[in-house]
């Protein structure tokens, strides 16, 4: 049988990057320096926050975030309970307790559920917008303002999404995003740490850097975990047609749902924009989806395949069964969707999907 093949994501490099990162090389310096500082100011002012620190990945820039709340050993911190892994390993970096809470139908937290969660040895609330699509954050600020718990925005995935007109990874006290190789915007590794708190601020960029608050003075317990001009060069341009990038990324998503048959999608909250990090669907017999799916070509994601605490590293922490976060990750699938996917390869997938016979939700 002939059929395409179809990747899940193509990082989306143009010549401009390509000759951003030329730049940086001929000018032989490589590590951090104006390049990180030119896409910091850049990526800060997008967000419309004050402050915006570089790092060398997402999983640091989660790590960064919670050492600059204080979370200590012991310390309880509420995570959603379908989440990406690194959302729970950076608790147990800092020996913090993970606390799981289920989601409701948005694949995000549910904000009804976190207040009986809540302790006196809670330190922190990091939320997740799983797949770019964006949380409840009136509710979660309420709760964190409530409680007087700081609230922490993982926004490795949402980068691009919006709250009523305000743009996600700005929420928190600290927030952090992710530039892996299959995000929107990559720099094929790096991440960043967001926050309008300049005590917060200059806490961040000295963990980043091995604790230095001076030059060989360390103030605080670090890591290396700096960003270099290499990767920082790369996403500049990227920053720079990145709504253009948003907006053809939305038509396909758009034309995904105008054409896709029998199948259902996660609830969106009114007054929101997704990103669209994922493109996911939501089916009966999804492994059976998959695997069809596959054998055509088409290459796919199961994000995530069971609740956080049912991976074998949380396990120990909790043994309560989520219905809904076990729903989801029994029905989820994340189909192509990237820059480069044509109008012939999306109605490749559709065909495929809409002649599937082992039934839908």
């Amino acid at each position: 049988m002939m059929y395409m093949k179809i990747p899940w994501s193509i990082p989306n490099i143009q010549q401009e990057d390509k000759d951003a990162l030329q730049r940086v090389i001929d000018s032989e310096w490589y590590s951090m320096g104006k390049e990180v500082k030119n896409f910091e100011d850049k990526t800060s002012s997008y967000l419309n926050i004050k402050y915006a620190v570089g790092v060398n990945n997402g999983t640091a820039a989660l790590d960064v975030a919670l050492k600059c709340v204080g979370i200590g050993q012991g310390d309880e911190v509420i995570i959603p309970a379908l989440t990406y892994i690194a959302t729970g390993n950076a608790v147990l970096y800092n020996g913090g307790i993970p606390v799981f809470v289920d989601v409701d139908d948005t694949l995000t937290i549910d904000t009804s559920l976190i207040e009986e969660k809540i302790t006196d040895k809670t330190k922190a609330i990091i939320n997740i917008d799983l797949g770019g699509n964006v949380s409840n954050y009136y509710e979660l600020l309420r709760i964190s303002k409530k409680y007087d718990i700081p609230l922490i925005v993982d926004g490795a995935q949402s980068f691009g999404s919006e709250y009523h007109g305000v743009k996600c990874c700005t929420h928190g006290l600290v927030n952090m995003t992710s530039f892996h190789a299959a995000k929107i915007l990559t720099t094929i590794e790096g991440g960043m740490v967001f926050t309008n708190d300049q005590e917060l601020y200059l806490k961040a960029r000295a963990i980043r850097n091995q604790g230095e608050s001076s030059k060989y003075i360390h103030s605080y317990l670090g890591n290396n975990y700096r960003m270099m001009d290499l990767i920082a060069a790369i996403g500049s341009p990227q920053l720079n047609r990145f709504e253009e990038t948003l907006n053809q990324r939305r038509a396909k998503v758009a034309y995904y749902k105008e054409h896709l048959k029998n199948v259902e999608y996660p609830k969106e909250i009114p007054n929101t924009i997704n990103c669209y990090f994922f493109f996911l669907i939501l089916v009966n017999n999804r492994d059976k989806l998959n695997s069809y799916l596959n054998e055509n070509g088409i290459e796919t994601r199961i994000a995530y395949p069971m609740p956080i605490n049912e991976q074998p590293v949380f396990r120990s922490f909790s043994k309560e069964t989520f219905a809904m976060a076990k729903k989801i990750s029994e029905s989820v699938i994340s189909l192509p969707i990237y820059y480069k996917l044509t109008r012939k390869e999306q109605d490749y997938i559709i065909k495929i999907i809409n002649k599937f016979g082992g039934g839908f939700l």
